[in-house]
This record gives C-alpha cells, sequence and structure tokens, in this order.
C-alpha cells in the first residue's frame, strides 16, 4: 500500500490523558452507583467486591493499550448505568408504595375526623406529618382514631348500609389533597387536585425535597375552593411543581458532570486556583451558575488536553521528518498551523515532495506524495507509481523513528500505488534537471 494514507499519531501524552480521562469518568460513575446503593440500604458485600475490582481492573492495564480502554471503559460505564437503573426501579416500587400508603392513612384520617366530630366523639386530633418515612408512626395514629369511631358507631353484626359505606371509604382512600367532606361530589375539582397529586408524587419518587412536597401541599390547603379562580389557581400550582421537579432534576444531573469535568481538569496536575471555587458549586442550587461552570470546566479541559496532544505530536512529527531528511522551517511549520497543509522535500531540485493535510489538532494525518505543477514534462505515470513506492520505504522509516520516541502509530486507510493521481503543486522554482533513481520496493 504505497499510495495516500490515513494515519493516527498518538503520543505517550495522548495515551496518558485518555487512560486519565476515561478512568476519570469510570470512578465517578462507580461512586455515583456506590452512593445510591448506600442510600437506599441496597449495598452489599458482593456489590463493593465486583465495583473494586472492576475499577482495579482498568487501572491496571497499561496506557500503552489506550484502544483497549477507550473500547472497553465506555462499555462498562453504559453497564453500570444499567445496573443503576435496576436499584432505581426497586427503589421506584418502594417509595410508590410507601406514597400511597401515605396518601391513603391521610384521606382517612381526614375522613375519621370529619365522622368523629359529626358524631360528637370526643378525640385528641394530630397533625399529618411532613416527612413521609414517619408513615408507621402515623398510621398507629389513624387506626387509633378509626377504633374510637368503630367501638362509639359500629356494631359487626348489625352493620347498616351507610355503615357499610364508611368502611369501605375509610379502606379505599381519596385524593391526598382533598379535604372536601367525602359525600360531596366535585369530579372536575378531584381531578385538577389529582394532577397536582400525581405531580407531586414523581417528586417524592424522585427523592426531591420532602419540605418543598410539603410546602406545595400547605399552599394547595390554603386555597379558597369556593373562589371563582380556583380551577386556575390549582392549574397555575400544578404547573409549578412541574416545572421546580424538572429543574431539580436537571440541577441533580449537573452537579454529577461538573464533579467529573472538574475531576478531570484536577488529573492534569496544574494547580489552577479557580477549581477550588467550582467545587463549591456542587453544594449549590443555582442551576444557571452550575451550567455556565461546566460549560466552562468543559471547555477547558478540552483546550488544555488538546494543547498538550497537539504539542507533543508536532514535536514528534517535525523530528521524525528531520530524522528522515525532510527539511520544514518555522514558515512553513506556522503554514501547518494555520492551513492544515505541509509540503516538504528532501532537495529544493525535488521533483516530488510529500503533502501532510491535518485537522488543526493534528488528529488524523493525511499522507501522499504531490508533484511540482510547473515541472509536469519531466514525469510519466511509471515516474509517478515509482515515487509513491519510494515514499512508501520512507514512510516506513518514519514510522520507526516515531515508534522510537515511544508513539504509536495507526494507519486507518491506505491506498495501493498508482490508483489516485497526483495532486499537483507549486513546489521550489530553483531545481536540477536529475534522473530519478528507482528503490526496491518494500510493502508496510
Amino acid at each position: 500500500m504505497s499510495g495516500p494514507k490515513v494515519v493516527r499519531i498518538v503520543t505517550p501524552a495522548e495515551r496518558r490523558l485518555i487512560k486519565q480521562r476515561w478512568l476519570t469518568r469510570l470512578k465517578n460513575k462507580i461512586e455515583q452507583v456506590k452512593a445510591y446503593a448506600i442510600k437506599h440500604n441496597m449495598f452489599t458485600e458482593e456489590l463493593q467486591a465486583a465495583l473494586d475490582e472492576t475499577l482495579q481492573y482498568y487501572q491496571n492495564i497499561s496506557e500503552d493499550d489506550y484502544r483497549k480502554i477507550e473500547r472497553e471503559v465506555s462499555g462498562q460505564i453504559e453497564f453500570l448505568d444499567k445496573e443503576k437503573k435496576i436499584l432505581v426501579k426497586k427503589v421506584v416500587k418502594i417509595r410508590t408504595s410507601k406514597w400511597e400508603s401515605y396518601k391513603n392513612l391521610k384521606s382517612t384520617h381526614n375522613e375519621l375526623r370529619f365522622l368523629l366530630k359529626n358524631k360528637s366523639i370526643d378525640f385528641q386530633d394530630f397533625d399529618t406529618p411532613s416527612n413521609i418515612n414517619e408513615i408507621e408512626e402515623y398510621r398507629e395514629k389513624v387506626d387509633y382514631l378509626y377504633n374510637l369511631l368503630k367501638e362509639a358507631s359500629f356494631d359487626s353484626q348489625t352493620l347498616t348500609e351507610e355503615q357499610k359505606a364508611i368502611q369501605e371509604r375509610l379502606s379505599s382512600g381519596d385524593s391526598l389533597l382533598s379535604v372536601q367532606e367525602w359525600r360531596s361530589n366535585r369530579s372536575k375539582v378531584i381531578s385538577r387536585l389529582k394532577k397536582l397529586e400525581n405531580a407531586l408524587k414523581e417528586m417524592y419518587i424522585s427523592e426531591i425535597s420532602q419540605n418543598k412536597i410539603q410546602e406545595f401541599m400547605d399552599r394547595c390547603a390554603k386555597l379558597d375552593k369556593e373562589a371563582p379562580n380556583y380551577n386556575l389557581l390549582l392549574d397555575s400550582l400544578t404547573i409549578q411543581v412541574a416545572e421546580f421537579s424538572k429543574n431539580q432534576l436537571a440541577l441533580r444531573e449537573a452537579k454529577e458532570e461538573l464533579k467529573t469535568a472538574i475531576d478531570q481538569l484536577e488529573s492534569l496536575e496544574l494547580n489552577l486556583s479557580f477549581i477550588d471555587k467550582w467545587t463549591v458549586l456542587l453544594n449549590s442550587d443555582n442551576l444557571d451558575d452550575i451550567k455556565n461552570t461546566l460549560e466552562k470546566a468543559k471547555y477547558l479541559y478540552t483546550e488544555i488536553s488538546e494543547k498538550i496532544i497537539i504539542e507533543t505530536r508536532r514535536k514528534a512529527i517535525k523530528r521524525a521528518l528531520q530524522d528522515a531528511g525532510y527539511e520544514i522551517n518555522n514558515t512553513m511549520e506556522t503554514a501547518w498551523v494555520e492551513n492544515g497543509s505541509l509540503v516538504v522535500k528532501k532537495t529544493k531540485s525535488s521533483l516530488y515532495g510529500v503533502e501532510f493535510m491535518s485537522p488543526k489538532n493534528l488528529s488524523r494525518i493525511q499522507a501522499r506524495v504531490v508533484a511540482d505543477k510547473n515541472r509536469d514534462h519531466e514525469r510519466s505515470l511509471d515516474l509517478d507509481k515509482n515515487q509513491e513506492e519510494i515514499w512508501c520505504d520512507e514512510l516506513h522509516d518514519i514510522k520507526a523513528i516515531l515508534e522510537n520516541q515511544n508513539l504509536s502509530i495507526v494507519v486507518d486507510k491506505a491506498t495501493e500505488a498508482g490508483i489516485v493521481k497526483l495532486k499537483e503543486v507549486a513546489l521550489s522554482d530553483g531545481y536540477v534537471k536529475r534522473e530519478i533513481q528507482t528503490k526496491k520496493r518494500k510493502k508496510l
């Protein structure tokens, strides 16, 4: 393969950055899974061992095997995401059940209060707990009220139809937010209350502040049900709940991303003074500040890491070309940086040169033989093809030079000699006409 080639050159600095980048992401993902499992009493010795083994395995992979790190760590992060989703699914099931129990208890509490007062039965009332985790204590208090009503009003052997209806009503529960007398029938209001309740339920399941949930409940209770704009106020409150939930979930995700971005910057070991200020934002609730800082952190990491990589690549490539006999001056280097193209040759009289084309970050380099467009009368198809085969030997030498500098060389794409017509460029005007010597072919 002696025609145009696309080559990736990976320096030791880049290999080190690749490993640091992916291991930082993996560590943060493992920490997230671990923290979530601990928070919900699902962290086991088996899970601890699996997470430790995973991290240790990838830490032990040499940075020289960067392609394996790139390929496998991304897959491992996806696997951990799936494992966390399994944990989340279990937690959602538990919290949904707890919410429904809490809702039914509150509904039962409201109606027991009404029935006891209606029947002039003395009882000591109590407030609904704002923390749903106090549900068991709340259940005991509600059961006490039910027993009072049962002892005073019900004879299990001779229940009236009304009493049966009351028992059925108490066992089924109603809207968490409804404080209407149980006999009232306001379907439209109930529907709006249900929407608000479902929004609050999602807040609870998503583990958003219980204090905030209670705040929304209190605001609902203070609304005047007889006001002409009551329905509008309910809808407005539901929208506020949805917006708050959306903001909190976005805040949680942004904080996780910012933590990873900060850790990646710290892995560069540059002692950046403002990192501490950015870290403080991880305890902030200002989504805009966190998003802006996240954008800066990502941009800065990309800029710094790419600068390190580009400089090491450029120096390595320049040295390899010079060691192989090509001439490169400062003007040519500047043009390469600005235009992404570098044309070099070994002598002023050369009929052929080599063009290196690449994006500014030198992530991929296309190398090919070019001919002097002002001397096409000296060329032939056989001569062009022969020159491409000579270039194959020279590229082989350049590759060896780069590998001696501990650089990894990967040929992404290669074309046979003579398949693609040589590109013509204006090489140096001064030259001495000479016969091109053929060279023994060597395949890469």
